[in-house]
């Protein structure tokens, strides 16, 4: 399993950067490989995004991002963002929290 993590500078208005963003990780989350999704607002900073989305591979999240809806939808986020920093992490060591 690999994560993707993107974290994206909001510069356009934020609600339809997440009405946007929803119907593109709609339509990735559909795909194969896709096995979970997480979107992340800074608690300091509104315009801020951070999202997590597993994949079964890194071919798999490559495959997606050559499918013919992804360019589309990519086109209609770009407005609204400054920025976007996606890159695919592998796991290295994970600990689950216990609570006391």
């Amino acid at each position: 399993m690999v994560t993707l993590i993107n974290e994206f500078t909001v510069t356009g208005d934020v609600a339809e950067f997440e009405r946007v963003l929803a119907e593109f990780n709609a339509y990735m989350s559909a795909l194969p490989g896709a096995r979970g999704y997480r979107l992340l607002r800074s608690t300091r900073r509104p315009n801020i995004f951070v999202e997590l989305a597993d994949w079964d591979s890194s071919e798999a999240h490559q495959a997606a991002v050559q499918s013919p809806g992804f360019i589309p939808l990519v086109t209609r986020l770009r407005p609204l963002v400054a920025k976007g920093m996606p890159d695919l992490y592998e796991t290295v060591r994970e600990q689950d929290l216990v609570s006391k």
